[in-house]
């Protein structure tokens, strides 16, 4: 038996932001079964977290109930706020992971999440995509995160968005992507706006996306010209980021959490 909680992560009310599953291993279990349990799960994705044997070292993976993936921000924020609040851990919690390692600590009730950033390359993908999504706009490009990043003029448009996502996956753009991320200008209250779409990976959309703004946070800083933005996803459930550019190709990305069930999961 394995303590498995759901979390809604880039939130502090309960039903919004993005659920994540966490199930607390004392080591590694097969893939098969990590499966297995994710598609119990049937959320966006679940990790696996697991000790490395150095304190607040661990291993941590994540998956969808269709497959592993290489990073997963809102989980991870997920992973930290139950060892923070149920495991009772203290200091900076350090992640092994596909991405390489990342770090996380608490500060002032939110999660603070040390992460590569990339900022997306110029393509010219606009006429695939713009046909896809029915908005004109500029498209560019995230080779190490895989997201295409599509930029349109206004928060009507992007809130308002509504297309037939499994043309995403019939659409060859000549580059292997894994998601899409279509973002806008902000306003007085947010500094820019976003959704996010990944059937690629079984996600038609993810309603909070961490990773998504590994690439958000270095294309807006510098069209804005800001270190420190504020972000909001604009999905169905809603959710919002704090994002703080570093000097290093590094990211810090902050967000509350909420912790809606809790239980064990025999297998």
């Amino acid at each position: 038996m394995h303590r498995i909680y759901q979390v809604d992560s880039f939130t502090a009310v309960p039903f919004s932001g993005n659920p994540a599953g966490v199930c607390l291993l004392e080591g590694q279990i097969d893939e098969k079964l990590c499966l297995k349990i994710s598609s119990e799960m049937n959320l966006s994705e679940t990790a696996f977290v697991w000790p490395e044997g150095k304190s607040n070292t661990f291993s941590l993976k994540w998956f969808t109930p269709k497959t592993e993936v290489r990073m997963c921000g809102h989980a991870t924020l997920a992973t930290a706020w139950i060892q923070f609040t149920e495991l009772g851990i203290r200091g900076e919690i350090f992640y092994e992971t596909l991405s390489g390692r990342l770090k996380a600590r608490l500060v002032d009730e939110m999660i603070e999440m040390n992460f590569p950033s990339e900022d997306p390359l110029r393509m010219d993908l606009e006429g695939g995509i713009g046909e896809i999504i029915g908005v004109e706009g500029d498209a560019y490009f995230s080779p190490r995160t895989e997201k295409l990043l599509y930029e349109i003029p206004a928060r009507e448009k992007l809130e308002t968005l509504s297309f037939d996502i499994k043309k995403l996956l019939k659409t060859d753009f000549g580059i292997k992507a894994k998601g899409l991320i279509v973002t806008c200008p902000g306003d007085e209250r947010y500094d820019f706006y976003s959704r996010y779409y990944a059937p690629w990976v079984g996600i038609d959309e993810d309603p909070v996306t961490g990773s998504a703004h590994t690439v958000l946070g270095p294309f807006w800083s510098r069209k804005l010209n800001k270190k420190n933005l504020k972000a909001c996803q604009l999905s169905a459930r809603k959710g919002e980021l704090e994002i703080e550019l570093l000097d290093d190709k590094r990211i810090l990305i902050r967000g509350k959490a909420v912790t809606v069930i809790r239980g064990e999961i025999s297998i």
